[in-house]
């Protein structure tokens, strides 16, 4: 069975324009991946650290103002 890879010619070029979507589709893909992880990982982590951090400052101040007393 023949390669049929070895029918392409290796010394012909690919033009500028596929060459400039291939490079657009994949800066697409980065960008999308960027978001995705933005918006699925990142947010929710910093939103549930601050909340956290709000919900034990909360039980701090209220220890503080029962030794106030």
């Amino acid at each position: 069975m023949e390669n049929p890879f070895k029918k392409i010619i290796e010394e012909k070029e690919l033009p500028e324009t596929i060459k400039e979507k291939v490079i657009n589709d994949i800066n697409l893909i980065k960008l999308s991946l960027e978001l995705s992880e933005l918006f699925l990982v990142s947010l929710p982590e910093v939103a549930f650290r601050f909340f956290e951090t709000e919900k034990n400052g909360d039980k701090k101040d209220a220890h503080d103002n029962k030794n106030k007393e």
